[in-house]
């Protein structure tokens, strides 16, 4: 078997193997891959010094010739609309908390996928963007350094493209999916960037001041970490605000072949 045959043939059992991990979970998800370099090369500097030690002594091969693998599990329909619900023009927390919970599970099912798919093909799993850290830093700056982003394997991969909200939209999911990365010497097919689709679409810019004024602020995602710590403070149990991805869901120019 020469090489792009064997990379056919094992690009066909990883995407068998992780339909079959989505319907024991009742989820649904899509899976992309694209080659280690490509990630490690666009990271800011403190996330390749991160890579590189979840890598370990497997770093010279993946850089030269590996994978990173990444898996997509999308939030369930109801769960968007629990994004900002109003009664009367007040936001309910307590709802607003139940999309945080579903943020949390959903999590969760990525890390056991991850490790699933680690075990079953000789692989690294990269757990889910970690929560529970926004508070304990000064600054958005001092966050990056834990966590490698899996938005670049995300769209380097070809899952999505980056929206102006700086999510991957899904071309199914919209931004209403959450990402694992796994790392693999395994020879894959690699996935394909496809280029920004939002055009016009302000729908996220409508829903978020920090958004639409991202040119005039000297690093909106502060602002966002700021206003996150806001519906803590209310009760929102994780480090979420989602006002973007109900946005891009419902109202976008693409709402209409969005689907959950």
């Amino acid at each position: 078997m020469d090489q792009q045959s064997e990379a056919e043939s094992n690009t066909q059992d990883l995407i068998a193997y992780f339909q079959e991990l989505l319907e024991e979970e009742g989820e649904k998800g899509d899976i992309g891959v694209t080659s280690f370099h490509s990630v490690f090369d666009v990271l800011i500097d403190v996330q390749q010094q991160k890579l590189r030690q979840m890598a370990g002594e497997r770093f010279d091969s993946l850089y030269e010739s590996g994978s990173i693998i990444c898996i997509g599990v999308a939030y369930k329909d109801p769960a968007i609309d629990w994004i900002d619900p109003r009664h009367d023009g007040t936001p309910d927390y307590k709802l607003w908390n139940e999309y945080a919970r579903e943020y949390d599970r959903i999590n969760q099912v990525l890390n056991r996928m991850a490790v699933s798919i680690a075990d079953r093909f000789d692989s690294i799993p990269l757990k889910a963007t970690i929560g529970g850290k926004i508070g304990d830093v000064n600054h958005v700056h001092d966050y990056f350094p834990m966590v490698v982003s899996h938005r670049v394997v995300a769209e380097k991969s070809g899952l999505g493209w980056r929206g102006k909200n700086q999510l991957v939209i899904h071309e199914k999911f919209s931004c209403a999916i959450r990402f694992s990365s796994v790392l693999t010497n395994l020879p894959l097919v690699h996935g394909e960037s496809m280029g920004s689709k939002c055009g016009e679409c302000s729908a996220c810019e409508d829903a978020c001041g920090y958004i639409r004024h991202r040119d005039k602020l000297s690093d909106y995602r502060e602002n966002c970490r700021k206003y996150i710590l806001f519906l803590k403070s209310k009760g929102i149990e994780k480090d979420i605000c989602g006002k973007c991805i109900k946005a891009c869901y419902r109202s976008s120019l693409f709402s209409e072949q969005f689907t959950l």
